[in-house]
């Protein structure tokens, strides 16, 4: 029986807008290509927990043009890259009403977690938080799935997870976890 909803945040509860390296890229001139080394390097450790964002942005900022601070960076990025899905987190709080928790479950760096916490309200929307920089592992590796399973002390059959990376999906199963690819609203229905 299922207990639990672990959900993904981009492309799940939150709208997918396209990645922000693109989004950046077309309002800024600078080729994606400049920018796709700090995603696929540093900014993993950052997800990891392994480095501070705000230390490692700057030496990138200048090459990418960037002439504010990277507080301001990171407000750009977070307001232009960060929506709600209303309707799925509307029957979130449906499916938390018939007494399963739900969970968000997501690779993150510390900033953009607590900006989804607090300036989207997720923090009163979900029953809790599973982010990879907090657990120290990401959504492709099993670890990240065997830590949230030990923190919320259920077998694994009980919890339900849903992303749109089959690789993230894949890892879940691997620890016995029901998972499921998100397409749309409908799969958020489940048997009781």
């Amino acid at each position: 029986m299922i207990k639990v909803f672990l959900l993904d945040a981009d492309g799940v509860t939150l709208k997918k807008q396209g990645y922000f390296s693109e989004i950046y890229s077309k309002e800024y001139g600078v080729a994606v290509e400049k920018i796709m080394p700090f995603f696929k390097n540093e900014f993993r450790n950052c997800q990891l927990g392994k480095s501070d964002l705000k230390e490692v942005l700057p030496k990138y900022l200048a090459e990418w043009g960037w002439e504010k601070s990277v507080e301001d960076f990171l407000g750009y990025w977070f307001n232009s890259n960060t929506m709600a899905d209303e309707e799925v987190i509307n029957k979130i709080q449906s499916i938390r009403a018939g007494g399963i928790k739900c969970y968000l479950a997501t690779d993150q760096d510390k900033y953009r977690a607590e900006y989804i916490k607090n300036n989207l309200h997720y923090k009163d929307k979900f029953d809790g938080f599973f982010f990879s920089c907090e657990l120290g592992y990401s959504k492709v590796t099993p670890d990240f799935f065997k830590a949230v399973v030990s923190k919320l002390g259920l077998v694994p059959a009980d919890i339900f997870f849903l992303d749109d990376e089959d690789e993230n999906i894949e890892s879940a199963k691997k620890v016995g976890i029901q998972a499921k690819f998100y397409n749309n609203l409908s799969d958020l229905e489940y048997e009781k």
